[in-house]
C-alpha cells in the first residue's frame, strides 16, 4: 500500500508543480496600424477604375502572457485597432439630385468622377497568440477577432463633364465626404452642407446620399490571421512588428454601392459580390511587466 501512496501522492502534485511553473505577466502595446483593404476593384471591360492604397491609422490596449517555460508561451491581447484603407476611383460614374426631403429617388446625373475616400474602422481587437523565445527576439503566431465599434470616412469627389439624363450639359460640381456608416441617413436628407455657389447641389454628403439603403456598409465582426515578431529592449521593454491577414469579408455587399455607371441601367446599382478584406501591418512599442 505503501507504494501505491506515494504514486497516488505524485499523480496530484503533478498538476500543481506544472501550475507553479506557469508565469502570468501583463503590459501594454501602441503604435501604428498601416491599413488596406485586399479587394476586387470596379471595371469597366478591361480598365480598372478603383484603387485601393494604405493608410494609417493606431492601435493601443492592454497584453497578458501566459509562459509555459522560459522560451514558450501564450498571449493574449484587448486592443483598441484602426483598420480600412484609402479607396480611389476614377472613371465614369453617376450621383443625385434631389428636390427636397420629399424626394426618394433623385433624379441621376452622369459625369467622370475622380474621388478619394479614406476609410477609419475602430475595432476592439482580441488577438491570441502562441510565442516562441530565441533570445532578446520573440516570434509568434495565432488567430484575432474583431469587433467594430465605430465606422467612418472622409474624402472628396469630383465630377466633370456632367449632363443631365436627357444629354444636356451642367457644369462641374465638387463635394467632401463626411461618412458615418452607422448612423447616417440616405437622399437628400444625407445632406450635411448644401454647395454654396450652386444652390440645390451638395456640398458635404453623408455616407448614403447616393443610396436608398443605409444599414451599415461594414460587417460587425472580423475575424483573422496574426504572424509577428518583438524584440525586447530589456527584460520589459520591446518592439513589435505583426502582419494581420483578414479571412471575413469586411462589407456587406448587399450595400456596396457600384460607382461604375453601366449604360442602360437605370437604378442602382451594388457591387454584391465583391469581396473586401482587412490587412494590417502593425509596429508598435510595449511593456511586459
Amino acid at each position: 500500500m505503501y507504494p501505491l501512496r506515494i504514486l497516488f501522492i505524485f499523480l496530484l502534485s503533478v498538476p500543481l508543480l506544472s501550475l507553479r511553473a506557469q508565469t502570468f505577466s501583463g503590459g501594454f502595446r501602441a503604435g501604428l496600424n498601416f491599413i488596406s483593404f485586399d479587394a476586387d476593384q470596379e471595371m469597366d471591360g478591361d480598365m480598372t477604375l478603383e484603387e485601393f492604397k494604405r493608410t494609417t491609422g493606431f492601435h493601443v490596449g492592454a497584453t497578458f502572457a501566459l509562459a509555459f517555460t522560459d522560451l514558450v508561451g501564450v498571449k493574449a491581447d484587448l486592443m483598441y485597432s484602426q483598420k480600412g484603407g484609402e479607396v480611389r476611383y476614377e472613371g465614369p460614374s453617376s450621383f443625385y439630385l434631389y428636390n427636397d426631403g420629399t424626394d426618394v429617388e433623385g433624379l441621376r446625373v452622369f459625369g467622370d468622377l475622380d474621388s478619394e475616400r479614406d476609410v477609419l474602422n475602430s475595432y476592439i481587437d482580441i488577438p491570441v497568440v502562441a510565442y516562441y523565445r530565441l533570445g532578446p527576439v520573440e516570434l509568434e503566431g495565432g488567430v484575432s477577432a474583431g469587433f467594430l465599434v465605430n465606422s467612418r470616412a472622409s474624402g472628396s469627389a469630383s465630377y466633370t463633364n456632367v449632363v443631365l439624363p436627357d444629354g444636356r450639359s451642367i457644369a462641374d460640381v465638387s463635394f467632401n465626404y463626411d461618412y458615418n456608416y452607422f448612423s447616417d441617413v440616405t437622399g437628400f436628407d444625407a445632406i450635411v452642407e448644401p454647395n454654396e455657389d450652386r444652390q440645390g447641389y451638395p456640398g458635404v454628403i453623408d455616407a448614403y446620399y447616393n443610396s436608398d439603403d443605409n444599414r451599415p456598409l461594414y460587417r460587425r465582426l472580423d475575424f483573422g490571421l496574426i504572424g509577428g515578431a518583438s524584440v525586447f529592449l530589456n527584460n520589459g521593454l520591446y518592439l513589435g512588428l505583426r502582419y494581420q491577414y483578414g479571412l471575413t469579408d469586411a462589407t456587406r455587399g448587399e450595400n456596396d454601392l457600384r460607382l461604375t455607371r453601366t449604360e442602360g441601367v437605370s437604378e442602382r446599382e451594388y457591387n454584391t459580390d465583391d469581396k473586401d478584406y482587412n490587412r494590417v501591418i502593425q509596429t508598435s512599442i510595449g511593456f511586459r511587466f
